[in-house]
């Protein structure tokens, strides 16, 4: 099955060919490569022929010259179409009704000059029926076997006045004809089996269930690929998840589908236990008549005393008869049931079998989308707590201590007054930043994409705040002064700045603080160096080191190992320095 899909598709997008089209060159495909091996036994039934023609004397004389020729004419042919065959690069169906044609017609010009059933007439009337079995299934079995019996049949009423004559070439007659009659009863039905199972096989190339979308259960989609594929009118999907405290019930009939979550217990047990994960080909649910699949095609009729099926499934959706598979992925236990099903056969299951597989692959799907999502969502809060922490946290905390100092001042009423409307100045920036951190998260918001800012303004305002909120000495240099970068990665470098900043003045009793900052190829590299008292380092601590021992900032060094950059901490002089690198591009 594997092996056809990228061929269809290949079809599909260089012709534009239509649904049936495909389905026309995939069966093709077989009788093109049979056409190799039916051109060997052409060659070598024509030298048969005229072998026993050579050696049959009871070919009438007058005709014999005639059916000699003849057989050398049709080796010839025989020849030319295997060459023919053999030199295409490509098996393509080409010719095949010609060469067929005339296969026939020596058939029936041959028949007419021996006058004889015997002989290199029924030698060729096998291989003539075949070889319309490969390429037309059960019609070329049909009408050519139905040819083969009339001329047979036509020969022996002229020859030996069968049936109403006793003698031994009556009898002989009559054994081939009912021979080539049996043969072509035999390979109608198989030529009618082959193509059912090329029908189905192409309709699994040919579809696959719909790609789950969001959260919710792929349950419409799982009942319709597989109503569509055992065309059926009737499915039923159960489930349960170990996480869900429910258990789940999907309906599809004529296309609508409905689906219910019912207790834990619903319709328990699905199956009786022994055949919880057996395959069941059910005939009569209310008589418990059903057939088992052991695996490797192996088949039990159940002998049980209960019915194969929950009996309220059976009586509450009327469930006659049913084929029904069963199905694992991760923590969630399915069952399929296509109800009703026209004609069930032993390959029904087979197919069935192949479709719940599919569905598995489905739920997987579902089931990888739930964690990506959550653990989406996740990281999304922690991006959020950390903003927030980095941000408003860091702003109170600052404007707490300033409003400690202002309380315990003894200042003149217009300081302090000038120091409570810095406070409240500083105050309305932090809320308008926070203001732009939930638009950020609003749906259809493309903020981490919003534009370019002016890094030099941008870092002259956060400088001015910072200044104001720990009361110390901030300076910051931009290398080159004209630095351009993208407006998430100034958003994020701004939240570094004050997160190392309040770390340093609140932590490390630092007054003085310089932040630089410089393009480096394809990355940033901001460096942060304060006069505190630092975080007891003697000596350079590069990113795996902090990581693996979990020192240092957190804060920072989840933001720079987000970004794909890294953070190092070192003690320069009498100054801490923190160094942080990550891409110059979100």
């Amino acid at each position: 099955m594997k092996r056809w899909a990228p061929a269809i598709s290949t079809v599909k997008a260089e012709h534009g060919l239509a649904t049936a089209t495909n389905r026309q060159t995939w069966i093709n495909t077989f009788r093109a490569r049979s056409d190799g091996v039916i051109a060997i036994a052409r060659i070598v039934l024509a030298i048969g022929s005229l072998w026993i023609t050579w050696l049959d004397a009871a070919i009438r004389p007058s005709r014999s010259d005639l059916v000699f020729w003849l057989l050398i004419a049709y080796l010839v042919y025989a020849i030319a179409a295997a060459l023919f065959v053999w030199k295409a690069q490509v098996h393509l169906v080409r010719g095949t009704f010609v060469r067929h044609m005339i296969d026939v017609a020596t058939l029936i010009v041959l028949a007419f000059l021996t006058g004889r059933v015997s002989g290199p007439v029924f030698m060729l009337m096998p291989f003539v029926q075949l070889t319309a079995t490969l390429h037309w299934l059960w019609r070329g079995a049909l009408w050519t076997g139905s040819i083969g019996v009339a001329v047979l049949a036509y020969l022996a009423l002229s020859n030996t006045g069968w049936p109403f004559n006793s003698d031994v070439d009556a009898a002989v007659a009559l054994s081939f004809i009912l021979s080539l009659l049996t043969a072509t009863i035999l390979l109608t039905w198989l030529g009618t089996h082959q193509e059912a199972v090329r029908s189905n096989l192409l309709r699994l190339v040919e579809r696959t269930p719909s790609a789950p979308d969001g959260r919710d259960w792929p349950a419409e989609a799982a009942l319709d690929y597989a109503a569509q594929m055992m065309r059926v009118d009737r499915a039923l999907l159960i489930w349960s998840d170990g996480d869900e405290p429910w258990t789940n019930l999907a309906i599809w009939k004529n296309g609508a589908s409905e689906i219910r979550h019912l207790s834990p217990a619903a319709y328990l047990p699905w199956t009786p236990k022994v055949l919880q994960h057996a395959s069941l080909l059910i005939v009569d649910a209310k008589r418990s008549r059903a057939l088992i699949h052991r695996g490797e095609g192996r088949f039990d009729r159940w002998r049980g005393d209960d019915l194969p099926i929950s009996p309220a499934l059976v009586a509450e959706f009327s469930i006659t008869s049913a084929i029904s598979v069963q199905f694992h992925a991760n923590d969630v236990e399915a069952r399929l049931f296509l109800l009703d099903p026209p004609a069930p056969t032993l390959d029904d299951v087979a197919l069935a079998e192949i479709v719940a597989d599919r569905l598995k692959t489905l739920f997987e799907q579902a089931i990888l989308l739930r964690r990506l999502s959550d653990a989406a969502a996740l990281e999304v809060r922690i991006k959020i707590g950390r903003d927030i922490h980095d941000g408003v946290l860091q702003t109170l905390a600052g404007t707490a201590l300033q409003l400690q100092a202002l309380r315990s001042s003894k200042a003149e009423p217009d300081v302090i007054d000038r120091r409570l409307m810095a406070i409240q100045a500083m105050l309305f920036e932090e809320q308008r930043d926070l203001r732009t951190l939930i638009r950020a998260l609003e749906p259809g918001s493309d903020h981490r994409h919003a534009g370019d800012s002016q890094l030099a303004l941008r870092l002259e305002a956060l400088a001015d705040r910072l200044r104001q909120q720990w009361s110390i000495d901030f300076r910051f240099v931009l290398d080159p002064e004209d630095l351009w970068l993208p407006a998430a990665i100034i958003d994020e470098l701004a939240r570094m700045i004050a997160e190392a900043t309040a770390n340093a003045a609140r932590h490390g009793h630092a007054r003085t603080i310089e932040a630089r900052l410089r393009l480096e190829g394809a990355s940033v590299i901001l460096t942060v160096d304060d006069d505190g008292t630092g975080f007891g380092f003697d000596r350079r601590l590069e990113h795996s080191e902090l990581e693996s021992s979990k020192v240092g900032p957190r804060s920072l060094r989840e933001r720079a190992a987000t970004w794909g950059g890294e953070l190092s901490i070192d003690r320069v002089e009498q100054w801490t320095r923190i160094t942080i690198k990550i891409p110059a591009h979100p």
